[in-house]
């Protein structure tokens, strides 16, 4: 799937904007503050009606205005469609070719995209409970169901945790969370898996192959085991076991990237993870995913630049945004032939 064009009002500083993209390579250019972000930002609400950015909705709407809307066109060999999202008094309404998506997890499939900038969470630096949700989010892209299982999961463990604040009796809760936890951590062990395959696959092809994920989780795939650990004194003050207290870490030549790595390192393996959430987003979707960079050149060197562009370019339709506003030099650093290039000015 490739988006063809955008239309957006009232998103940030930007009062109505309108832009077409190739299904290639696509440069924004501009000086900081211009509002290339907010087309990055358009891109990924019109996927998961969501920001990436920290602050999320909140911020979206343009300072003096009642409302936001974004409508994007785009197309497959078999297909095309229109997706208008329009969001009112915090009311959001979301619409294929005008007929109503009422679920946000069945947008999540529709234009999926892969998303790297400096304003979203950073996966090295955030704690455990954040880096569980990165990867849990990319799962909620191939498998609405588990969304549900997550959702499930996360109100038994508040439901058990408020009784423990209360000094009350949790077995019966004990035993629904135990039941949604086994699933969530199968479904996720399953994926994981598949994903940090993947990662090896494009690190080793990019010629990068010293970084290393580690899933590291408790799992307990019996229920009455889960059940028994569960009413330990551990678990007595407040839920410690349970797949909400998995995490990851990553390494560098067996290094931890987050305390030893430089900002480039950490930049490269942040790039190599969103082009492996690229191709397991194409292998379990069956459908090749939009990749969003956003300030793309950034701590990278150009030999750098050149491993991770020549692994996406033609690829995977890709737009990209740089604070470098010269075209001759982007072209050449990058390479490639005016066709395969649509650098957009945003002023």
């Amino acid at each position: 799937m490739a988006v063809e064009k955008i239309s957006f009002l009232n998103i940030r500083k930007t009062s109505e904007a309108h832009y077409k993209f190739i299904p290639q390579t696509n440069i924004i250019i501009g000086q900081n503050g211009v509002g290339k972000t907010t087309i990055i930002e358009t891109l990924f609400l019109l996927s998961t009606s969501k920001s990436f950015r920290k602050k999320q909705n909140r911020a979206l709407l343009k300072e003096g205005k009642k409302h936001i809307q974004a409508k994007g066109s785009f197309i497959n060999k078999t297909e095309k469609k229109t997706i208008k999202i329009l969001i009112e008094k915090n009311k959001k309404t979301i619409t294929k070719n005008k007929e109503k998506i009422k679920k946000t997890s069945d947008l999540l499939s529709e234009n999926p995209m892969v998303c790297m900038s400096p304003e979203e969470v950073d996966i090295i630096e955030a704690y455990k409970g954040e880096k569980i949700k990165y990867f849990d989010k990319i799962i909620f892209k191939t498998n609405k169901n588990y969304i549900e299982n997550i959702k499930t999961y996360n109100k038994f463990l508040l439901y058990r945790n408020l009784l423990l604040e209360q000094q009350k009796p949790t077995e019966v809760w004990d035993e629904q969370i135990s039941k949604e936890g086994i699933i969530v951590w199968k479904e996720r062990k399953r994926n994981i898996k598949e994903l940090i395959k993947t990662f090896k696959k494009v690190q080793k092809k990019i010629g990068a192959e010293e970084y290393e994920i580690e899933y590291i989780s408790s799992e307990i795939e019996e229920k009455q085991k889960y059940i028994e650990k569960l009413q330990k004194k551990e678990n007595r003050e407040k839920t410690k076991t349970g797949p909400h207290a998995d995490t990851f870490v990553f390494r560098k030549n067996k290094k931890n990237l987050q305390e030893h790595g430089s900002q480039g390192e950490k930049k490269l393996f942040k790039h190599i993870l969103k082009l492996a959430e690229a191709e397991f987003l194409k292998k379990q979707n069956k459908t090749v995913p939009i990749l969003l960079l956003d300030d793309f050149f950034d701590k990278l060197d150009s030999k750098n630049i050149m491993k991770i562009f020549v692994y996406f370019h033609c690829k995977f339709q890709t737009i990209i945004t740089t604070t470098e506003t010269n075209e001759d030099i982007i072209k050449k650093t990058l390479g490639v032939e005016e066709k395969q290039i649509k650098i957009i000015k945003c002023q």
